[in-house]
């Protein structure tokens, strides 16, 4: 059976439009010791590098894409986009 090129264009492109990625949101950072992280109990309180108020920086495979802020959305967080990253 022959196919256009277009046909086949749209074909590779609504498989990519199709899969799935994960985006993760990074509220900040805290860098820390091993010995730290190891005496980690319940209750005890990471301080990361951010302000209240700052961006949360959405990465898909570690690269950053865009920059938002934090919302409530139907009881869960979410990020509302405010820029996305330059290339």
């Amino acid at each position: 059976m022959a196919t256009s090129s277009s046909s086949k264009a749209g074909v590779k492109r609504m498989v990519i439009d199709n899969l799935p990625v994960t985006v993760e949101a990074i509220l900040g950072v805290a860098k820390v010791s091993v010995g730290d992280v190891t005496r980690l109990a319940p209750a005890d309180v990471f301080a990361l590098d951010t302000m209240l108020g700052d961006p949360v920086e959405l990465r898909l495979n570690g690269e950053t894409i865009a920059y938002g802020e934090l919302v409530s959305l139907d009881d869960k967080f979410a990020v509302r986009i405010q820029a996305i990253a330059p290339e």
